[in-house]
């Protein structure tokens, strides 16, 4: 599970949403909808098809950001921030590697 840089800011997988596929694509547009911007979008080159092709090789759904000390869940309509505290429920995280 190893980093990777995106139009600058360095991902680092940290979790998995748990739950069968109709689950997890239900959860990621409820927590987009309570997202109030994604961190990336159109107006400063943001491609998610391109971000996707990149993290493919991680297969997490939450990346954490050292810079912003934030965590973010890449979805259709941008990477866009999550409160983890509000979703342990829905979660798995990944375990530690080197």
């Amino acid at each position: 599970m190893n980093s990777f840089e995106y139009l600058g800011y360095i991902f680092t997988p940290y979790a998995n949403i748990v739950g069968k596929d109709n689950e997890t694509r239900f959860q990621r547009l409820m927590w987009r909808l309570d997202t109030f911007a994604p961190l990336l979008n159109n107006g400063v080159g943001y491609d998610y098809y391109e971000f996707y092709r990149i993290a493919g090789e991680n297969k997490t759904d939450i990346y954490f950001i050292k810079e912003t000390e934030g965590y973010y869940v890449p979805t259709g309509g941008g990477i866009c921030r999550i409160d983890i505290n509000e979703m342990k429920r829905y979660i798995k995280k990944l375990p530690l590697t080197i």
